[in-house]
């Protein structure tokens, strides 16, 4: 039997904080042989339903959030290899909201809803606790970068970050 795609929601930061923190991904990937990818933050991974379903449900979720601010705060690492080494996001108000909702719509376990910890990551990969805490030596372990969100990315993430793709973009509602 075929494995069923697997797609997730994300939330991109744009413009100028988009830049620095795609170099600063970019950076750290060729210095640690890591995968390069876009920063983000999840709101929901791991969706195996349809294309066409996730798609009009990722409509529904945007057209019900105005845009907000996302505030990224302290650096932390875990060992699994997607939450490598990252950055916190302070949770507020608009990502509580949109979390819960996202979670009604699409679903979610329960446990899911209770571990959320929302994140932009740096550097996926195997590195150890004392590679880690030598990039945070020298990149800092406090971040004051804030910007607001007005979308959400649906992606199918199956395989590597190079065969990741974006599959649609829903705008917030505006006003």
């Amino acid at each position: 039997m075929e494995k069923s795609a697997t797609y997730s929601l994300w939330l991109e930061p744009t413009g100028e904080t988009a830049y620095k923190l795609q170099q600063r991904i970019k950076e750290l990937s060729k210095k640690h042989d890591t995968p390069v990818f876009s920063p983000h933050v999840t709101l929901l991974g791991g969706l195996t339903a349809s294309q066409t379903e996730l798609v009009a449900l990722t409509n529904t979720l945007a057209s019900s959030v105005k845009p907000f601010d996302l505030k990224l705060s302290k650096a932390g690492y875990l060992d699994t290899y997607y939450q490598s080494l990252f950055i916190h996001v302070a949770q507020n108000e608009g990502l509580t909201h949109l979390h819960e909702n996202a979670c009604r719509l699409f679903d979610c376990p329960d446990a899911y809803k209770d571990e959320y910890m929302p994140h932009l990551s740096l550097i996926y990969g195997d590195l150890t606790r004392e590679q880690k805490e030598k990039i945070l030596n020298n990149i800092g372990r406090e971040f004051y970068i804030q910007f607001t969100v007005k979308k959400i990315m649906l992606l199918h993430t199956d395989g590597m970050p190079n065969q990741w793709k974006k599959i649609h973009t829903a705008m917030f509602k505006q006003g």
